[in-house]
């Protein structure tokens, strides 16, 4: 039990953006024991979550209304009726109920003024070593890659969110309420598609790719681009540009997928790819790094897609503490 309450109260900092560096190590370690510490991480998360929407709840104590009720009414009592035992019982019934009504409905009111000018929490949330998914509270999905984090705050007609790393959201349709993420220095605007962005920390760029619907990019002297679906734009704040392609990287979701689709690409390519999705640790031989391969994988582990390379272009693997190099006489032209 103490054990427990010990590792509850480190995800709770780390949910509150309060736990140290080591905290937060902890909580990781703790969750890659084991696939229950991880749904269970999760479940907290949700609850996290959904707690500003939570309602106000209140014990109403009926017998003391009544009383107060009662004793006011004495008050105003100057004859005295009386009445059968039955009768005096319904009477008693009626105001009791009243009386509980009218507390019922006055603590209500109370509530509802409490609540309508509540300031609102921000909600972070975090992907450290792992790919996260996310239900926000208007419905919308979110996949946090991996060292991400997402602050959001949903109050009255706003949805603001602020990213640091990448995401992929799917927004839920919500047209009284538009949606607006900052990344970086830049604003997307958007009242319902579905998008990535990557905004790293460091990076002098941020990459948005629309899959569905249509953004708009605003940056901070009022530049802006409009990306409707299929659609890609680079932002490079230095310069205060927006770089627009028409045909987006195939794989840009590959780290929500774990689809790769490669078209005659270069091998050096592919395997940048997939060190950047599977934290893995590829090198290819420079005399090979220009041989081209078109492929798709699906849901493949990293180690299953080194072996059909290497199958397909007749090359050699050697594995090494984990990393694996790629080896080969050359590919023909």
């Amino acid at each position: 039990m103490e054990q427990n309450e010990y590792i509850e109260s480190l995800i709770a900092k780390v949910l509150s953006q309060e736990a140290t560096d080591s905290e937060w190590e902890e909580v990781e370690v703790w969750k890659n024991e084991s696939s229950d510490n991880l749904d269970y991480f999760k479940i907290l998360s949700k609850i996290y979550t959904h707690a500003p929407q939570a309602r106000v709840e209140k014990l109403y104590d009926t017998d003391a209304a009544w009383l107060k009720l009662k004793s006011e009414l004495e008050k105003e009592k100057t004859v005295a009726t009386i009445r059968s035992i039955n009768s005096a019982g319904a009477n008693w019934l009626f105001l009791r109920i009243a009386a509980s009504i009218i507390l019922v409905a006055g603590l209500s009111f109370v509530a509802y003024k409490f609540m309508s000018t509540e300031k609102v929490v921000p909600v972070s949330l975090t992907a450290l070593n792992t790919v996260e998914e996310f239900k926000l509270p208007d419905s919308t999905q979110v996949v946090l890659n991996k060292n991400s984090k997402l602050i959001y705050s949903f109050s009255g007609n706003k949805r603001k969110a602020e990213l640091k790393g990448e995401a992929f959201f799917d927004l839920g349709q919500d047209l009284s309420r538009p949606f607006e993420l900052k990344a970086g220095n830049l604003t997307i605007h958007d009242i319902g598609t579905s998008f990535n962005v990557k905004a790293s920390e460091g990076s002098d760029s941020v990459i948005v790719f629309v899959e569905s619907g249509e953004v708009v990019l605003t940056s901070p002297s009022n530049n802006y681009v409009n990306l409707i679906k299929g659609e890609k734009a680079v932002y490079l704040w230095k310069r205060d540009q927006f770089i627009k392609e028409v045909l987006a990287d195939t794989n840009a979701l590959a780290y929500k997928t774990k689809i790769f689709v490669f078209e005659n690409a270069s091998l050096i390519a592919v395997v940048q790819k997939l060190n950047e999705v599977y934290d893995s640790n590829i090198s290819v031989a420079e005399n090979i790094q220009s041989c081209h391969i078109t492929a798709t994988f699906r849901n493949e582990s990293v180690e299953a897609i080194v072996d059909i390379i290497a199958e397909t272009l007749a090359l050699r693997i050697r594995k090494e503490n984990g990393a694996f190099f790629v080896e080969g006489e050359g590919c023909e032209k």
